[in-house]
């Protein structure tokens, strides 16, 4: 039986009194079932959403220009995917993280009628305190994904709490933080600065409390490469990523000198990448614990160095995904971190 006295406001015989003073985060997990939240940076990972690569990578609308779908590298194999796609899920279950997948009930197609290829990398939205941002993606070939994305987070329970909209253009992967009350926010080839104004004050109800807003470089008319040169850098997490507490993996040829100004004022302790690991996507990781990540195989230095600093470094082989676009961090949504 239902001890009505500890529901807030009850008074025996009286009519109900609106509740003003209990927070929403106090109710988030009897009312959506989930704290759902990844706002730390580098806290213990307990739930992602995946998508494994299918039939939308075979697509003939792809392989007639590769390089309008953002793969000047070349098509990737999607059999060679899908075993490492696997690898990275059962390696984030032996860490005792909960791995959900996408599951579309319909073909991943977008707005433009084209097949999503890019559905794989699921960094789609950013899952802050008490539920999601859903993105506005800045590339015709990627837009319509963040609908399959907001269905089924609300299919798990997890709020929405604002969807960017109007001329405002923001993808998840430019937004880094550096801890709960920290972050940085890229502008550049796919985040502008209406979408960012539009999302700062969503992070400031959530408690973020300093924003730092970066720079990335861009391309004009070629690409040789995925990253860097004159191919740019189209995601401030394929040039910096949070490795632990004040320890962060950085190709500072890809940001502005202000933002490496900002990581040293924060007394973040930078590991430089070098130009070749790069291009293998060794600035993409994802933190599953502190002072633990995953890294895409084959960054020797930067591994090498990780391990000098006393990470502990789990490296799979998501070569087939770098040249397609992005790492271990870009192929997951994290839902939620301790």
């Amino acid at each position: 039986m239902h001890d009505l006295r500890k529901i807030p406001g009850y008074s025996p015989g009286k009519p109900p009194k609106p509740i003003f003073d209990v927070d929403y985060l106090d109710e988030l997990k009897a009312t959506w079932g989930e704290n759902w939240g990844a706002q730390s940076a580098v806290g213990r990972l307990r739930k992602v959403l995946l998508h494994r690569p299918g039939d939308e990578n075979k697509s003939p609308i792809i392989a007639e220009d590769p390089a309008f779908f953002n793969l000047p590298e070349g098509l990737p194999d999607l059999e060679i995917m899908q075993k490492q796609h696997d690898a990275l899920a059962e390696a984030l279950r032996g860490e005792g993280v909960e791995v959900i997948y996408l599951d579309p009930k319909e073909p991943l197609t977008g707005t433009y009628g084209i097949p999503l290829r890019s559905a794989c990398f699921m960094h789609e939205a950013v899952v802050i305190k008490g539920g999601a941002i859903i993105e506005r993606p800045a590339m015709v070939y990627k837009k319509g994904l963040e609908v399959y994305i907001a269905k089924k987070l609300m299919e798990l329970g997890c709020p929405i709490l604002y969807t960017v909209h109007g001329r405002g253009v923001f993808e998840a992967s430019n937004l880094w933080f550096i801890d709960s009350e920290t972050a940085i926010i890229a502008t550049g080839l796919r985040t502008n600065m209406e979408g960012i104004n539009q999302i700062i004050p969503i992070l400031k109800y959530a408690g973020v409390e300093e924003i730092h807003i970066a720079h990335l470089p861009g391309y004009l008319e070629k690409r040789e490469w995925q990253v860097g040169g004159s191919s740019g850098i189209f995601h401030l997490d394929m040039t910096f990523g949070m490795v632990d507490e004040n320890l962060a993996v950085i190709y500072p040829g890809g940001v502005d000198y202000d933002t490496i100004l900002f990581l040293k004022k924060k007394e973040v302790n930078l590991i430089e990448v070098p130009e070749e690991e790069l291009r293998k996507c060794a600035p993409n990781v994802l933190p599953v614990a502190p002072g633990k990540v995953v890294i895409p195989a084959g960054n020797n230095e930067t591994i090498r160095n990780l391990r000098k600093e006393g990470v502990d470094v789990i490296d799979i082989d998501l070569s087939e995904f770098c040249k397609a676009g992005g790492g271990p961090r870009c192929l997951t949504l994290e839902l939620v971190r301790d």
